[in-house]
């Protein structure tokens, strides 16, 4: 089961446009484009004559036409057009899902139409904020999103996973801090003194030890937001700081699949030259996180899918979040 009353990340911006767009979410496939005036659009990638993939036929103005019969189908789902036949009955619809472009990113609401709040997208203003640089992708990864989840809550992984890039010993030696407000998951993380790690050298000419901070937040069904401030040791100097955050849409598409929208906005060096190297360093060490996530999820499935997991210290935030979302699922269940 999912959480169906929230927001997902459903794609990019840029990924969105006059081409159909076929996606799994939540265990539906869904196709998304954009209208001629530019409004996203959200439907079943189901015919309701044959079930042929909405997404295998073309658009026709702002209305879908199906690749097998030729039924023609509005933005809102209705069937405006069948071939040789005049009478359209009312009940010829296809499902469509709110939709809405907040902070560089297209969301979806898969539950109660009349629950979708946009008030409620989360706050993820830095994407938009002309004082921090964007930059960011998409990911397809075969393994169930909760695994995305406790690795990105679990960060002591960076000093084995990302070592040429993002990570040290700092990282995992330095103890994690972690609180539960509500729906919400804190960790904080605090590295005094240590060295700074590969691809922080690189963009910022680190030339000695370094003052390293990492603050996460959760929020459910799976946004999260990781913090990263770094300074050389001793000096708190806006000017001398490397501090950027880690945007994070983990979207499900089937129970052992997901997307992982990402973005790494950065408030220094607002050259091309540097974004061209933080995403390409970004895009590195999320490869890395993949091939780890992949290889669990398959080591899970071979053993009957329901691990019996030990946690120390470091899991803290990840057991957390996992007691949030199975609350939410019960309560989903009792309404």
């Amino acid at each position: 089961m999912f959480l169906r009353d929230f927001w997902y990340v459903a794609a990019t911006a840029e990924e969105l446009s006059r081409q159909l767009l076929p996606r799994l979410i939540l265990g539906e496939p869904v196709v998304m484009y954009r209208t001629e005036a530019g409004l996203p659009v959200a439907m079943l990638d189901m015919c309701p004559h044959r079930s042929l993939p909405l997404s295998m036929g073309e658009l026709t103005g702002d209305g879908i036409r199906c690749g097998y019969h030729g039924l023609e189908f509005e933005p809102g789902g209705r069937c405006v057009r069948i071939p040789a036949q005049p009478h359209i009955p009312a009940t010829w619809r296809v499902k469509t899902f709110p939709l809405v472009e907040k902070w560089r990113w297209v969301w979806i609401w898969m539950g109660d139409p009349s629950r979708a709040d946009p008030s409620t997208i989360p706050n993820l203003y830095w994407n938009d904020d002309p004082k921090w640089i964007y930059t960011g992708g998409h990911f397809a990864i075969k393994c169930h999103y909760q695994l995305l989840v406790d690795n990105l809550l679990d960060l002591s992984h960076e000093a084995y996973v990302h070592r040429s890039t993002i990570g040290n010993n700092a990282v995992a030696e330095s103890p994690v801090h972690t609180t539960v407000e509500g729906h919400r998951v804190r960790l904080t993380r605090l590295m005094p003194d240590c060295p700074a790690p590969p691809l922080y050298v690189k963009l910022r000419s680190f030339t000695g030890n370094i003052d390293r901070s990492q603050r996460i937040e959760f929020n459910p069904p799976s946004t999260i937001v990781i913090e990263s401030r770094s300074v050389p040791h001793g000096s708190n100097e806006d000017e001398n700081a490397l501090e950027y955050r880690v945007l994070n849409g983990i979207t499900p598409a089937t129970d052992r699949s997901c997307h992982h929208f990402w973005s790494v906005p950065r408030n220094f060096a607002p050259g091309p030259e540097v974004t061209a190297a933080f995403h390409k360093g970004s895009v590195t060490a999320f490869s890395e996180d993949v091939i780890v996530l992949e290889a669990q999820q398959a080591r899970i499935e071979m053993h009957g899918g329901s691990p019996s997991w030990q946690n120390f210290s470091v899991d803290a935030g990840g057991v957390a979040a996992r007691r949030i979302v199975e609350t939410l699922l019960k309560e989903q269940t009792d309404r």
